[in-house]
């Protein structure tokens, strides 16, 4: 029994090894390194590499592959379908030991950033098909649905829509965007409630998506390590002022808040997601145990042999049932993604973005200077980070790749 939970326990998969402090100085370059080292690694946690190593040529520039890598991954985490024996496997022994397809905020994580490489590819309806499926994807688990709470993925659906010409289906994602906001923040999220992006969700050419801080970290918790529990992890950015060629343009607004995201489905907790594997676990040891007890003092040979057959069965399920979370975690996202909206004229315009904590206290060390471009008749989106020194790299680059602007109706 031991020997087969033994065997069991070492089929559990490691997590990737991202360098995590590395990518919160803005060496983004040495994160996609070590990612792109790890390709080859367990193809179980192949989507959460490819995620981390398509976000960090994001950063970086390269649409490209960003566009390529998210896709993969993305078809992995769309993938619900299981081998008989990769289910067993996940069932009675690691969480770790199955393919890594992301909680569902991350999922819809995967959806937006897919979402934008589409819309700056010129495809505003694969865009907004991407946000569809990340709709669907923070409010679907298995068989069960939960309400779907992020503003982001339908204000993103409503002005993809509007760039495709339907009007009538940009308004009902508006709409919806405004509900899942007001949702999500009775219930804890981090919102804005001046409206300053969905009280005008149509406004602006210049629509500038700015990620605040580091996302939240997945822990073990519990007596037998049996439930996956979300913590916030510390940084200083929480929000961007930004100006435009020197004249304010405002703060950015929360349209999604990671953090409450991971820690909830629908506005409840999640803590327990796994409680219930503990309680069988404990049970299937104490039953077999009883019985085998039983089956020893039982002079009935044939009654004790049944005994002994059902609680050697019991007592070896509870052994092989590990109880532990699986902790795999996409470490690289933001705790929040924010908007500006700005009416810009056509041209080139400087951007400065000053990042600040939350008392309102600015952070020089990851203030950034950007040159964009905005053409006559078209909305252009620019993707920021609240990381040092990303604007200063892609000077020495020569100048980060522009996204494409797109043609508004």
């Amino acid at each position: 029994m031991f020997a087969c939970a033994w065997l069991l326990a070492a089929c559990a998969v490691r997590p990737p090894e991202v360098p995590l402090q590395r990518f919160v100085e803005g060496n983004v370059q040495a994160v996609a390194s070590a990612m792109q080292d790890q390709l080859d690694g367990p193809a179980e946690n192949r989507a959460l590499v490819l995620n981390v190593l398509a976000q960090c040529e994001l950063l970086l520039g390269d649409h490209e592959a960003a566009w390529r890598h998210f896709g993969e991954a993305g078809r992995i985490m769309g993938n619900w379908q299981t081998g008989g024996g990769e289910a067993f496997a996940a069932i009675v022994g690691s969480e770790g030991s199955k393919t890594w397809k992301g909680d569902p905020y991350e999922k819809a994580m995967n959806a937006f950033y897919l979402g934008l490489q589409y819309l700056w590819r010129g495809e505003p309806d694969n865009a907004r098909a991407a946000m569809k499926r990340g709709i669907l994807a923070d409010a679907e688990v298995g068989d069960e649905k939960y309400q779907a709470d992020n503003p982001l993925l339908f204000w993103m659906a409503g002005r993809t829509s509007r760039l495709m010409g339907k009007g009538d289906d940009a308004s009902s994602f508006f709409a919806e965007a405004a509900a899942a906001d007001a949702f999500a923040r009775q219930h804890g999220s981090r919102g804005d409630e001046r409206g300053a992006v969905l009280g005008r969700p149509e406004a602006g050419n210049l629509v500038l998506l700015v990620e605040c801080g580091m996302g939240p970290e997945k822990v073990a918790a519990g007596d037998m390590g049996e439930l996956a529990r979300f913590r916030s992890r510390w940084h200083p950015a929480q929000r961007c002022t930004v100006t435009i060629d020197g004249r304010p343009a405002g703060e950015t607004a929360v349209l999604a808040d990671l953090d409450y995201q991971a820690r909830t489905l629908g506005g409840t907790e999640m803590e327990g997601i796994r409680k219930g594997k503990a309680v069988f676990k404990t049970g299937a040891l104490v039953a077999g145990t009883t019985l085998l007890h039983l089956a020893a003092r039982d002079r009935n040979r044939d009654r004790a042999v049944t005994q002994a057959a059902v609680g050697g069965g019991l007592l070896l399920l509870g052994l092989l049932t590990s109880t532990e979370a699986d902790v795999r975690h996409w470490p690289t996202l933001p705790s929040t993604v924010q908007v500006l909206l700005a009416d810009v004229a056509p041209g080139t315009h400087t951007l400065e973005l000053r990042f600040a904590d939350g008392s309102g206290t600015v952070l020089p060390d990851l203030q950034q200077t950007w040159t964009v471009e905005v053409q006559p008749g078209t909305e252009s989106y620019y993707l920021f980070r609240s990381l040092p020194g990303l604007d200063r790299q892609a000077a020495l680059r020569g100048g980060a790749e522009q996204p494409r602007s797109e043609s508004r109706p």
